[in-house]
């Protein structure tokens, strides 16, 4: 099955509704809320570039600034949380070569 590169405008107005029942009507960003929920765009959490899915977990509503100007970036918080892992990794992994 081949990866969808985009959603329709019926499944894009469904997702823009869930995620406004999720986290409230206004942009995830900067939290001003949207007069209309279709002026909402929908933003990648974590870009499409590194992680190629539609799915609502990495989806938010963002107005058109914040939205724009996040562009194609990975935030801070998921980076750091994405290095946290790989150092306890490392560590774990060295704790168990110690061991054998």
């Amino acid at each position: 099955m081949a990866r969808r590169r985009t959603l329709n405008p019926e499944d894009r107005r469904h997702v823009r509704r869930s995620l406004a029942a999720r986290d409230g009507a206004r942009c995830f960003y900067c939290q001003r809320p949207f007069p209309d929920i279709d002026t909402a765009t929908l933003d990648h959490y974590v870009p499409y570039s590194l992680w190629r899915t539609w799915r609502q977990r990495n989806l938010v509503l963002a107005c058109g600034p914040c939205n724009t100007a996040k562009a194609d970036t990975l935030p801070w918080l998921v980076a750091l949380l994405i290095l946290r892992n790989v150092r306890q990794h490392a560590l774990w992994r060295n704790a168990c070569a110690a061991t054998n």
